[in-house]
């Protein structure tokens, strides 16, 4: 499944689930988070050391589904993330403009179909992050290199664990 349906898909579903908890439906869609857990973005964050391409080296799927694990490209200006790029094994697969409303807190689309991307974790060097959304429909473990960095992969993985992820749904290479 390519970025674009996923991320779309993502939205629809918690639309959809929204609907359903307001009219008193049971059941709905289980994203890769207890919500119940608080969640809070690095204050820490610094959008020019983060900006540039990192591996995506954890990526959180629903049984049956196969990861991607390509990359992603932050752009800066003036000291804020303004766009992200998502590649795949074959290329290109999605560019969004992006606005950074609070450190470590990017966010892209529109409201109602807004996604905010939150930075839970970044290491002191800015070579390995964890990334997730409020709701739990997604998350990530991006790492400046394709291997290596094992102790750091951990302690991103251990945070995303922290912040209510299954994290048997994390797929790592």
């Amino acid at each position: 499944m390519d970025r674009r349906r996923l991320l779309t898909g993502a939205v629809a579903l918690a639309a959809g689930t929204g609907l359903a908890a307001c009219m008193g439906g049971g059941g709905g869609v289980r994203f890769h988070r207890k919500t119940s857990r608080g969640l809070n973005s690095t204050t820490r964050f610094d959008a020019a050391r983060f900006a540039g391409r990192w591996v995506i080296r954890g990526e959180f799927v629903y049984p049956g589904e196969v990861p991607s694990f390509g990359a992603v490209v932050f752009t800066q200006a003036g000291g804020k993330i303004i766009a992200l790029d998502v590649y795949g094994p074959s290329g290109l697969l999605d560019h969004y403009r992006a606005t950074q409303p609070a450190p470590g807190r990017i966010k892209v689309g529109a409201a109602p179909f807004d996604t905010q991307y939150w930075v839970l974790w970044v290491d002191a060097d800015y070579r390995t992050a964890a990334i997730g959304t409020p709701s739990g429909s997604f998350g990530w473990i991006i790492d400046r290199a394709k291997t290596g960095g094992d102790d750091r992969i951990t302690a991103a993985r251990d945070v995303l664990g922290f912040n209510g992820y299954d994290l048997s749904r994390l797929k790592t290479v």
